[in-house]
């Protein structure tokens, strides 16, 4: 077999070469050109529309607050299920068993 042509061996090095993987940009990115003052208040003494920093946090405490009260709600409410599920069984495996007696004195009395 012949040996690849001095060409070709060139182009796969330079393919493989780390250099070939990076992209240059000649391009600048274009200017940013906005009308001079656009973003500038001409009237610094302009009361800021809607709710101020102060009347945040104050929402923020009151949420807060809100929350725990309603996480212990929650938590109370969870203990009083729980107290309700255990009578409930217990109900359950009384009258159950009450139940099962008298189908056996029932069952007896008929023999």
């Amino acid at each position: 077999m012949a040996s690849p042509s001095p060409k070709r061996k060139r182009d796969e090095s330079v393919d493989s070469s780390p250099r070939a993987s990076k992209v240059r940009r000649h391009i600048s990115p274009p200017l940013i050109t906005t009308l001079g003052g656009q973003y500038e208040s001409d009237d610094d003494d302009k009361v800021l529309k809607g709710p101020k920093v102060a009347q945040l946090l104050h929402n923020i405490i009151e949420m807060r607050k809100e929350h725990k009260r309603l996480s212990d709600q929650v938590s109370e409410l969870t203990l009083e299920l729980r107290s309700i599920r255990d009578d409930y069984d217990t109900l359950n495996r009384g009258l159950c068993s009450k139940v099962k007696t008298l189908a056996k004195t029932i069952g007896k009395n008929n023999a």
